[in-house]
Order: structure tokens, then C-alpha cells, then sequence
């Protein structure tokens, strides 16, 4: 018998030249295919492996950068958070110390002249600055006092200061007639420490800065009284009004509603009874309303 011969199996490649150049090939073994094939494999699995590890660190990368924005957030909000909290603990303490001069937890009623008694001390400038602050002249006594006053028609106008000034009374809290000036009473007329706006009965009363509303009530004096702590030492007066729109500890913006004109208290006509406090005690409110500094 015959043995057989084992012959090592190739595979031939043959590569013909475009350029009609003598054609060239070359024998491939199979070994050799085999050996090509398994790394071409290993080649695959590694590609298609790292394209999955790839996308999973880009997806791990970009969820890491996400919660590095949220915890920067976070953080502004803790920020924001804490200051809040400082401004509503002074609220709270100055709404207390109103609240224990106006005695407004001590059961009298809406009407009750004693309200009203204590409202008008307050007014006077008694338990919220020492002696020697209350009784200093801060605010000048225009020549306009001493003698008849001629009406002012009062009107809005456009200021970017009112939203540079948030919590500074510079808005105008209705527009009218100016019927009464700011002044320091002397041996002939009293005190008077607002300005008077006349207007028709029902118009809106706004709010002359961002604030708080620490007082909302009747008082027989300036009638439906609304009063709004500004955080910065400001506080500002509205009286008789008709109507209140706000309760006590309602936050407001500048501008914002907060009543309806009226002759409630110790008042003949329609008006606005308007006072600006700064650090206890009261100013003249033309050194701050943009309108009444223009006229």
C-alpha cells in the first residue's frame, strides 16, 4: 500500500496591478489564517469592549459633573437659606418688640381707644431708639410748612432706581393731589409726620419698597393702618385707608397692592396718610419718593 502524504494546506492570494503589470500572488497557511483570525477576534472583543467601558465612564463622567453642579447649587441655595433665616429671625424680633409697644397681644379689641393711644406713642418715636436718637433733628423743616401749601398733582414716573433701590420707599403710593406737607411741629401747628396724597376713594395704594407687613389693623387715629418693615431700617406708614389688602407678615414687592384709598380714623375726604421711618425716627418722604424729589 501506498502511504498517504500529508500535504500542509495554504491559501493563495493573487493581486492583479490595474496597470496591467505582471500579476503577483502569495501562498497564506492555513496555521497561519487561523492564528490571524483569532487576533482579528480578540481584536473585535477588545474594541467592542472599550467602546462599552467608553460609554459607560462618559455617562459616569457627565452624571459626575451633574451632581457637582447640584452640590454648587445646593450650596448658593444653603446660602440663600441662612441669610433668609437671619432676616426672618429680625423680623420676628422687631415684629415682637411692635407687637409689645403697640400691645396688640394684650386683648383689646379693634376699636378700643387704647389701641389707638399706644399706636400714636409709637409714633412718637417712645421704646424703639434711645432718647438722644429720638430727639435729634434729622430732617430739615421746609419753609413750605410755615406757610399755605399750594397742590401738587403727584404722578408715576419711570426709574431704574426703583429696582436698583428694592427696599428704599422710593415708590409713589398713589397718585393725587399733595393737600399736606411733612412737618416738625413748632409753637403754632403740630406735628405732622407724613405727607397727605388726595385721590378718589377707592384707589390703589401700593407699597413703596420690598417689605413685610408687620402691622395690618384699625387704629382711631390714621383708621385702617397698614405699616411694612423694609429690612434695612425703613419703615413706612399707610393710613385711612378703606380697605386693607394684606395681612400681617405678608411679604410684598415694591409696587404691589396693598390697599384701597378711604377716610377711615380722624379724616374728612379721601386721602393717603403717607410716613417714612428710618432707624426709629421719621423723614421727610421727599428725600426718598423719586416723584416729590422732582417737584
Amino acid at each position: 500500500m501506498k502511504k498517504r502524504i500529508n500535504r500542509k494546506q495554504h491559501i493563495s492570494i493573487l493581486l492583479i496591478p490595474d496597470d496591467y503589470s505582471n500579476p503577483f500572488s502569495f501562498k497564506i497557511s492555513m496555521t497561519m489564517v487561523k492564528v490571524l483570525a483569532v487576533v482579528a477576534s480578540v481584536l473585535v472583543i477588545h474594541i467592542f469592549a472599550g467602546a462599552v467601558v467608553y460609554y459607560k465612564y462618559a455617562v459616569t463622567n457627565r452624571y459626575r459633573h451633574k451632581l457637582e453642579r447640584e452640590n454648587i447649587n445646593l450650596k448658593e441655595d444653603h446660602r440663600k437659606i441662612t441669610l433668609l433665616y437671619d432676616k426672618v429671625e429680625e423680623i420676628v424680633q422687631y415684629n415682637s418688640r411692635l407687637r409689645t409697644a403697640l400691645e396688640v397681644d394684650q386683648g383689646f379689641g379693634r376699636s378700643d381707644r387704647k389701641i389707638s393711644q399706644v399706636m400714636n406713642t409709637f409714633r412718637r418715636n417712645i421704646d424703639l431708639v434711645p432718647e438722644q436718637e429720638a430727639t435729634e433733628e434729622v430732617v430739615k423743616n421746609p419753609s413750605i410748612n410755615k406757610g399755605k401749601l399750594e397742590f401738587i398733582f403727584l404722578t408715576r414716573s419711570k426709574s431704574n432706581y426703583h429696582e436698583f433701590a428694592n427696599n428704599i420707599p422710593t415708590y409713589l403710593p398713589v397718585e393725587g393731589f399733595l393737600t399736606t406737607d411733612f412737618r416738625k411741629g413748632d409753637w403754632f401747628l403740630p406735628n405732622h409726620l407724613g405727607i397727605d396724597i388726595a385721590s378718589s376713594r377707592s384707589s390703589t395704594i401700593h407699597a413703596a419698597a420690598d417689605g413685610v407687613v408687620i402691622f395690618a389693623n384699625w387704629t382711631e387715629d390714621l383708621g385702617n393702618l397698614i405699616i411694612l418693615y423694609h429690612f434695612n431700617g425703613f419703615l413706612t406708614f399707610y393710613g385711612h385707608n378703606q380697605i386693607l389688602l394684606k395681612k400681617e407678615n405678608s411679604l410684598v414687592k415694591k409696587g404691589e397692592s396693598i390697599a384701597l384709598l378711604g377716610s377711615s380714623g380722624r379724616s374728612t375726604a379721601p386721602h393717603l396718610h403717607f410716613e417714612v421711618w428710618k432707624e426709629g425716627v421719621p423723614v421727610d418722604p421727599k428725600e426718598y419718593l423719586v416723584t416729590l424729589q422732582n417737584n
